[in-house]
């Protein structure tokens, strides 16, 4: 069980943290914010409208439902992350696998947990997830090897820099190195530096991969 939850502390006062519900199920986000009623939920939408939702509400937490082989949860984490630097985002999954769990972490997700925790712990992991703190499911902890909890804060999606965004985008279109330097006027051995950045960044180990994983962050359109 998680450890009793630490407030979040807004101006010398502690006080619940602010959370923001998003999944297209509405049975999913009812049930959320039902266990979730000790927190101060301040909106609740379907994954299309999250992006519009963020600064209309201001939350603490976005908390995010994560269905099977649907990236349109990381896609959205991505993006809320890259556009409000502050946030913090968990993600509830009724399971997780090796793959879908680095996902998360690459996209920006702070915390996941299993849509079997319980109310106390979903309570706890959202106040801790507030306050800046990793939160995992115990029954997935191990899935993770220590993974997640060694992985740098300042890695990921989030720190791909434009010109890294661009030459991602230009792969995805093809493009060799040489190319790529052409089209953006840069040597080919900078593109290489760039490339490997991304490699590194989006852990992949080749520039198939690395596409591939742009596509599903919704980085590349």
């Amino acid at each position: 069980m998680l450890a009793p939850p630490d407030p979040v502390v807004n101006g010398g006062s502690a006080r619940q943290p602010q959370v923001l519900i998003c999944d297209d199920r509405p049975l999913l986000r009812a049930g959320l914010r039902t266990l979730l009623a000790d927190v101060e939920v301040v909106g609740e939408g379907p994954l299309a409208d999250t992006l519009e939702l963020l600064p209309a509400t201001g939350p603490d937490v976005l908390v995010l439902g994560l269905r099977d082989d649907d990236p349109r949860t990381f896609h959205t984490a991505a993006q809320a992350k890259a556009r409000h630097q502050q946030l913090r985002v968990l993600v509830v999954a009724d399971a997780a696998t090796v793959i879908e769990l680095r996902e998360a972490v690459i996209a920006g997700v702070d915390s996941f947990v299993l849509s079997s925790a319980s109310a106390e712990e979903l309570r706890s992991a959202t106040q801790r997830t507030a306050a800046g703190e990793r939160v995992i499911s115990p029954s997935i902890a191990e899935q993770l090897s220590g993974g997640w909890r060694e992985e740098p804060r300042d890695r990921g999606v989030t720190q791909l820099t434009p010109r890294e965004l661009e030459v991602l985008r230009l792969l995805a279109e093809g493009l060799t190195n040489q190319q790529v330097g052409s089209r953006l006027s840069l040597s080919p051995r900078t593109v290489k530096t760039h490339v490997q950045n991304l490699l590194v960044k989006l852990d992949t180990p080749d520039r198939t991969g690395a596409v591939a994983r742009g596509f599903r962050l919704g980085l590349i359109r």
